[in-house]
């Protein structure tokens, strides 16, 4: 394969095709990867006259080597663009959730070590949870899909993929679900003021059955941890080309890491992530109906987490949440019931076939259909919200009024950079939609 910008294809790349093919009769590379251009932040090339050239060694030591990297890989095939410190900066941040939920990780790893089997084998990842097979499911498809970008060259894609699974999936959903699992954390009866006592002080058939409950919970969540270990490591695989310092020692430090895991062609080497084989997916693993199901569990909590932002319900009051669905949507959310409760930070879930609720109750659809009601009697001061509604409503009116006397410019639509007249057209649409979403708000509290 050769690499190159667009500006030799014809002065150069298509002289070596044509004079490898008239002296040797074959091609001197198959695939030729085209690369773009990295412009200075004024949108224009680099160069020393204009001051506009970036030093990567000044981003290595701002931002990291592997931020800088993966930046620099999230560049479509072949686009220019105007160099951006926020962009890297948000690689960098990128790069400190992978180390926070990697210490996460080891903080509660007691009893448990790297094991593929415990994520591989079809007939025992039946047996899991919804969370752990969505999270083995989603581990696979987004292995399988980076593998295929990677194929095309499509490395942008590859990194947006990896992005989303690893911020997304695994630290924003996958961790707080099996957090309870996985933490050093006191039974419930402690947390009820019980007295739990020792078993081994215990007598009788007392202390024995509450050994035996012991041992069952320690070997389940030994098992938990082991399941998070397991895809932490296969995550950070797949992340090590874009990011290979952060990962390798990550990976060195996480626990049942040996030269075993090498492809079979290293195994008598020093142990290293670059020579474990690439998550390649697999296809059994798959589970589209416990995707389908969890995903309507986080857009359950999502939008009930959206409600409380918008109506300012404080994090400490507990809410009621109110379904009205078909049959299997109620049988998901009843089944996960627990779940919705621990991250909706609601007291109770009432599943039903319409909605009985105060009218002054915050109201939402979810993409199925299914609708959702949170009454308000008690967690708000109607008085003072429906003020607070009616100036933002107000503060957005006049804001859209001058930005709308903008675009009616024309001197201002032809002459302004195409950056700032569509980044106005964005923010009047912002503005339009927030102010929908207020009036709804202020008819709902009446």
């Amino acid at each position: 394969m050769l690499v190159t910008a667009r500006d030799i294809i014809f002065l150069w790349v298509s002289r070596m095709v044509m004079a490898g093919l008239k002296f040797t009769g074959e091609r001197p590379f198959n695939d030729v990867y085209i690369t773009g251009t990295i412009m200075g932040s004024d949108g224009k090339p680099m160069s020393k006259t204009r001051g506009n050239g970036v030093d990567p060694i000044d981003m290595f030591e701002k931002y990291g080597v592997d931020a800088t990297r993966i930046y620099l890989a999230s560049i479509s095939t072949g686009m220019d663009i105007k160099w951006s410190d926020l962009k890297i900066e948000s690689y960098r941040n990128f790069a400190n959730k992978i180390w926070n939920a990697t210490r996460f990780c080891l903080m509660n790893s007691a009893g448990a070590e790297v094991d593929f089997a415990a994520i591989s084998v079809p007939e025992v990842v039946a047996n899991r949870s919804i969370a752990d097979k969505w999270i083995i499911s989603r581990l696979n498809k987004t292995a399988k899909e980076v593998n295929e970008a990677l194929d095309k060259y499509a490395f942008h894609v590859a990194v947006d993929l990896l992005y989303h699974f690893f911020w997304d999936d695994f630290c924003s959903w996958y961790i707080e679900l099996v957090k309870d699992e996985i933490s050093d954390r006191d039974h419930s009866a402690v947390n009820n003021g019980q007295q739990v006592g020792n078993p081994l002080e215990m007598n009788g058939a007392e202390g024995v059955e509450r050994k035996n409950s012991e041992d069952v919970k320690n070997a389940s969540q030994s098992e938990a941890r082991t399941r998070i270990l397991t895809v932490l490591e296969q995550s950070l695989r797949l992340l090590h080309p874009f990011m290979p310092y952060l990962t390798e020692e990550l990976w060195q430090k996480l626990p049942g890491i040996n030269s075993g895991l090498h492809n079979v062609a290293y195994k008598s080497a020093e142990a290293s992530i670059m020579l474990a084989d690439y998550p390649a997916g697999d296809e059994n693993l798959i589970d589209e109906k416990s995707e389908k199901e969890m995903q309507l569990i986080i857009e359950l909590i999502t939008k009930i987490r959206n409600i409380r932002a918008e109506m300012q319900i404080k994090p400490s009051d507990k809410i009621s949440i109110h379904v009205s669905s078909d049959a299997e949507t109620k049988s998901i959310f009843s089944e996960n019931e627990a779940r919705i409760l621990k991250l909706a930070r609601a007291n109770d879930l009432v599943l039903g076939d319409n909605l009985s609720v105060p009218d002054a109750s915050a109201k939402g659809v979810l993409t199925n259909g299914a609708e959702i009601a949170i009454p308000l009697e008690g967690l708000i001061d109607f008085e003072k919200e429906t003020e607070r509604l009616q100036n933002q409503i107000n503060k957005l009116e006049v804001e859209g009024e001058r930005l709308g006397k903008q675009l009616s410019n024309e001197n201002f639509v032809n002459k302004a950079p195409a950056e700032k007249v569509s980044a106005v057209k964005k923010r009047v649409d912002e503005i339009k939609n927030q102010i929908k979403t207020l009036k709804e708000n202020l008819e709902t509290l009446g």
